[in-house]
């Protein structure tokens, strides 16, 4: 049976990018933001008919609009698109200042006059798609909604987001999101229901309000990390601060035969993760070929199970073309991950002993690289935004600060006790790079350049020996781990 979820909530709140990332998530949904209606149906009376305000006013409340305007829609890439009188207009036209403004004049006149031809779209949309609507009002226009989810954040955080996203100052912002908020309540655009759920962003990332959303909506046990950890120590880096040497704590046998039934067993238990990491406490690539393709064929059997696989490497994957295009041509969601100690090549090759420049490599420009940089007396950061101009396939940087474990006596932990910044030292560094600090995280503001104060564990699980384990290698029971999360 095929269900619509409902989304409203304050401006700033983030709605339209929980929309997105709901999409990227669930290709099974329509979208149906009632804009779409509103923005060609503004465009045809304002443009095609040349109407005045008050043309437009009559033309609504007297039951013109329902005698002498024919709404149709398509769907397109998952969203709907409205027709009038069998036009489709193009959204360069539909999506202005000058025609922002004339839809919300509009909308306020329209107000619920137009409610039965939304329902009439979202009951034809139903009988065959789950449907995701972004309104205002949606519960108004269509109440027997199965899900309504209403998006709040602080006043401050959510001026800060505007000013950002117009490029405008902090005073002329707060002035108008002021103004905004008291018409809209007026409205009643701000009312919840007893089976509406909210979700206050103002400290949350997109991912964490994902996470609420899916849980609230999907009855799914959403957790973070899927971490399969391959039993080799192989590797052609030999780094000072190996982490693998330095706890020994996975199992070096990979039982690879029983992966799917550890996947399935997730699957149908309805727990999903954030990613499906694959790892070792060697270097991944380094496996033949075949086992690859087993781990491989597994991620697309059960894609559903996360949002997106990434790839630890200590860069040697970018050199293996078959190994690279075997999980770069998956078809899911993907990054590769490489941690360096210093921008600088031969700095960092010297260090952590290797002998192949993957920056240089074609195929490392091909890839979607999460690039770790360690947080120690061998970084410079002044050229960092350089770097990252000249290695565009680098969409995201995480500033890592290493930790000598429980063995801080090992030749890795009294590496990583000599060479590690201090706290001082790692504050200059986020605030010469302008990073803003939100709860325990660092960001910029396009979100690319990261720190996280600290890391959180307790929701990241592991695939080690063949078995399902948590972080601290115990091995779990996936039906008793339902009940404790649900």
């Amino acid at each position: 049976m095929y269900k619509v979820i409902a989304i409203s909530g304050k401006p700033g709140s983030g709605k339209s990018s929980l929309s997105e990332e709901v999409l990227k998530r669930d290709a099974s949904l329509v979208y149906f933001d009632f804009g779409f209606l509103f923005r060609p149906l503004t465009y045809y009376l304002v443009y095609e008919l040349n109407m005045s305000f008050e043309d437009i006013y009559s033309f609504i409340t007297s039951g013109k609009v329902k005698e002498e305007v024919l709404f149709s829609y398509r769907v397109l890439n998952g969203k709907v698109e409205v027709a009038i009188n069998g036009k489709f207009y193009e959204n360069s036209l539909l999506n202005t200042p000058d025609m922002n403004m004339k839809t919300v004049m509009v909308g306020s006149i329209a107000f619920d006059l137009l409610n039965d031809e939304l329902r009439k779209i979202i009951d034809d949309l139903k009988e065959k798609n789950n449907v995701l609507l972004n309104a205002r009002r949606p519960i108004a226009v269509y109440p027997e909604a199965d899900y309504h989810i209403f998006l709040e954040a602080s006043f401050d955080e959510r001026v800060y987001r505007k000013m950002l996203m117009n490029n405008e100052s902090f005073e002329v912002t707060y002035k108008k999101l002021k103004e905004r908020d008291l018409k809209e309540e007026e409205s009643g655009f701000f009312e919840k229901y007893a089976f509406t759920k909210t979700i206050d962003t103002t400290y949350l990332s997109k991912d964490d309000v994902l996470d609420l959303f899916l849980k609230m909506t999907e009855g799914y046990v959403y957790l973070n990390n899927l971490t399969l950890i391959l039993g080799s120590y192989a590797c052609n880096k030999h780094c000072p601060y190996c982490i693998s040497k330095n706890n020994f704590k996975f199992a070096v046998s990979d039982r690879l035969d029983n992966l799917d039934n550890v996947l399935k067993s997730l699957d149908d238990s309805n727990i999903r993760f954030k990613r499906f990491v694959l790892s070792g406490n060697g270097e991944p690539s380094l496996y033949n070929q075949k086992d690859l393709e087993k781990i491989a064929q597994c991620l697309v059997k059960y894609s559903s199970l996360y949002d997106l696989v990434r790839v630890h490497s200590s860069g040697n994957i970018f050199r293996e073309k078959n190994k690279f295009e075997l999980f770069n041509s998956l078809g899911v969601p993907l990054e590769f991950e490489i941690l360096r100690v210093s921008l600088d090549s031969s700095l960092d090759m010297s260090v952590l002993g290797y002998d192949f420049n993957y920056l240089e490599s074609d195929l490392f420009n091909k890839g979607n690289i999460k690039c770790d940089i360690a947080l120690t007396d061998y970084l410079k950061c002044d050229g960092l935004f350089s770097f990252l101009d000249e290695y565009p396939s680098i969409k995201k940087v995480r500033f890592k600060k290493l930790l000598s474990g429980d063995n801080s006596m090992t030749p890795q932990g009294r590496w990583v006790l000599t060479h590690s910044l201090s706290d001082g030292d790692i504050l200059k560094i986020l605030n010469d790079l302008d990073l803003k600090k939100k709860e325990n995280i660092y960001q910029s503001c396009d979100g690319k350049i990261l720190y996280k104060i600290s890391g959180d564990y307790e929701n990241d699980y592991v695939i080690n020996n063949g078995e399902f384990k948590n972080y601290q290698d115990e091995v779990c029971n996936i039906k008793v781990l339902k009940r404790k999360m649900g």
